[in-house]
């Protein structure tokens, strides 16, 4: 036969099959690694990471600050982009949207960083709400700038602002 006839043999026989498949493992991996491109440099991965890619508030506090800018600047009448839009606009599930106008489901959404809050910036952030709420502009619907399922398909990415 092929395989080992005495106790000696079988455990040169089974060190070998180990040492054969590591060596086939060794040589797998290598060729795989051999054909991908090879890794940036981790400054290279941070400066391209997708804080540079989206909004400019990507990575700050999403507070009533920064959505209070986004809101002063939307232009419903322009397309929905990643610094165009109504941060206190819902989806059709209920979702709020991140720094870049996305909402859980849809790529590239990403958590924001929330505010610390206590009661009484509770109690500002609610009495706020009630004027933007009050304000005609939460009524517009349909519009280029309001949020629609697929609206970022033709966007790509980077936004026009940052490239």
């Amino acid at each position: 036969g092929t395989g080992p006839t005495d106790c000696k043999d079988a455990a040169a026989f089974r060190r070998s099959v180990i040492m054969f498949k590591v060596f086939v493992a060794a040589l797998l991996f290598a060729s795989a690694s051999a054909f991908g491109p090879a890794p940036a440099p981790i400054s290279a991965r941070v400066s391209s990471s997708k804080v540079s890619m989206m909004s400019r508030f990507e990575g700050e506090v999403w507070d009533m600050d920064a959505k209070m800018a986004i809101l002063n600047e939307w232009d419903p009448e322009q397309p929905r982009g990643y610094n165009n839009f109504n941060p206190f606009e819902r989806d059709d599930q209920g979702n709020a949207c991140d720094p870049n106008g996305k909402f859980p489901g849809e790529g590239s959404y990403g958590d924001p960083k929330r505010p610390d809050t206590n009661w009484e910036t509770m109690q500002r952030d609610r009495a706020i709400m009630e004027q933007i709420n009050a304000d005609p502009r939460m009524a517009i619907s349909g519009r280029p700038g309001n949020w629609r399922v697929g609206w970022d398909k033709d966007l790509g990415m980077i936004p026009a602002n940052q490239q």
